[in-house]
């Protein structure tokens, strides 16, 4: 099977910027072309004049640019007005109204523009300055003299009639929705629309094998044997997944070889052992009863370091199993020869986990309470998404300086704890590896009434 090709992180990065690039322009032009903003609503000077006057009669035009402006023929006359008038208004979208009180300002406009243009209008309107208000703003429109340009909507101007009334004339303000500032609203908005999905899907492309990965790494700590991870991704990605299961892979084979090398010792140890204990069964009392003890511890750290090599290196047979059920069957089978040992009533819980690897942690927390007190307390609960077994006893403790200690191979509290308990310091240890490979920790501390608590938190499914 052809396998397509993978591109590489760089290459993703590249293209993902270039298709940036080039859909950011291309969705401004499509809005400029599809909807391109409308004119600014505007009026002339003459349109003005025709709007508040508009019984005017001809003013010479020379009072303003000397003749025709720049060239232009005499305006038409207005309709039903008088040769050589102003003529028509070029824009139709003036407001005009009489109202008896002076207009008010909309808005802040440009102060010297307004003041230009009533000087202006009161020139060729031929009124009183104070007769007028003009709230106006002023935009060039072309080669043409100062007082000719075009007042921009939302812009008013006011002239007091005869009789005290007000003509007022209004330009309406531009639409917002035709304003160029609509557009690049549109353009934002459309490129958040179309870049949002495509950034997404390159974002998810990209983490989605540095996340396995991740979830790979964290899972090697408490599995080592995990499947591999599959190779997928970008090219740097899969160069990280393959030497990561190489490395899980050798990993692997390492503990197999020394598991099968200490079980090859031990093999060999005990068979000499035990030619060497029926060969000095006839020794005369108390000789004979020492060198057995002798031979009986080597035989029990031998047993030991085995069973530690072994919880360390097995293969686990993860199952979904009631971790309540095997605390209790735990706690029933040391009552039966004698222990007081009990575990409190709650909900049941799930794990995914090895039953006899979990049922050798547990023994040996409550073996090590009771041998240094005289009963153990157990409890399960939920704690978030995993379950927390915790083991109390009514022993000495032990110094918090030494707690993290007692898990490390071979160590023994000697002095903080009965001498008389046998084992060879792996108890604890072997608990510890045992935890590890089903993705929990363990830790230990000592309670404020007394004793020592043991505390295994393991990943769990809560049940409905």
């Amino acid at each position: 099977m052809i396998r397509p090709p993978r591109l590489s992180i760089f290459a993703r990065t590249f293209l993902m910027m270039a298709c940036a690039l080039l859909i950011t322009p291309a969705i401004g032009f499509l809005v400029f072309t599809l909807r391109p903003p409308q004119p600014v609503p505007s009026a002339g000077f003459f349109d003005l004049i025709n709007a508040l006057r508009p019984d005017l009669q001809p003013v010479d035009r020379g009072l303003f640019d000397g003749g025709r402006m720049h060239g232009e023929p005499d305006m038409p006359p207005r309709d039903g007005g008088m040769p050589g008038a102003y003529g028509p208004p070029r824009f139709t979208d003036l407001d005009v109204t009489t109202q008896k009180a002076p207009p008010e300002a909309i808005d802040e406009y440009d102060r010297g523009a307004s003041a230009h243009l009533t000087d202006r209008l009161a020139v060729a309107l031929a009124v009183p300055r104070d007769h007028l208000r003009v709230f106006a703003t002023q935009n060039g429109l072309g080669p043409m003299p100062s007082f000719m340009r075009a007042i921009a909507g939302p812009s008013v101007v006011g002239l007091q009639l005869d009789d005290g009334s007000w003509r007022v004339v209004t330009v309406p303000p531009t639409p917002f929705a035709d304003t160029v500032v609509a557009r690049l609203l549109w353009m934002l908005g459309l490129g958040v629309l179309i870049m949002l999905p495509l950034a997404a899907l390159f974002a998810r492309a990209l983490s989605a094998p540095i996340r396995r990965f991740a979830e790979a790494a964290h899972r090697l700590g408490g599995d080592t044997g995990a499947p591999p991870v599959p190779s997928e991704g970008p090219t740097e990605m899969r160069q990280a997944v393959d030497a990561f299961n190489a490395m899980q892979a050798r990993m692997n084979r390492m503990m197999q070889e020394r598991t099968q090398m200490i079980a090859a010792i031990a093999h060999d140890l005990r068979t000499p052992l035990t030619r060497l204990s029926f060969r000095l069964d006839g020794l005369p009392d108390p000789l004979g009863d020492k060198v057995d003890a002798d031979i009986r511890e080597m035989k029990t750290m031998i047993s030991a370091a085995l069973d530690f090599i072994r919880d360390r290196s097995f293969g686990l047979n993860r199952q979904p199993l009631d971790f309540r059920l095997l605390a209790e069957s735990v706690a029933d089978d040391l009552v039966d020869i004698g222990h007081d040992v009990a575990l409190q009533a709650g909900q049941a819980v799930t794990v995914d986990g090895d039953p006899v690897g979990l049922r050798r942690a547990i023994e040996n927390l409550v073996d090590n309470g009771l041998k240094y007190g005289d009963r153990v307390r157990m409890r399960l609960r939920f704690q978030g998404d995993n379950c927390v077994l915790e083991i109390d006893d009514d022993g000495p403790g032990i110094p918090e300086a030494m707690q993290r200690q007692v898990f490390e191979p071979f160590f023994r509290l000697e002095a903080s704890r009965n001498r008389d308990t046998g084992g060879i310091g792996l108890g604890l240890a072997s608990v510890r590896a045992i935890v590890s490979e089903h993705g929990g920790s363990v830790d230990i501390r000592n309670r404020r009434e007394g004793g020592l608590r043991a505390s295994v938190i393991l990943p769990a499914r809560r049940h409905a």
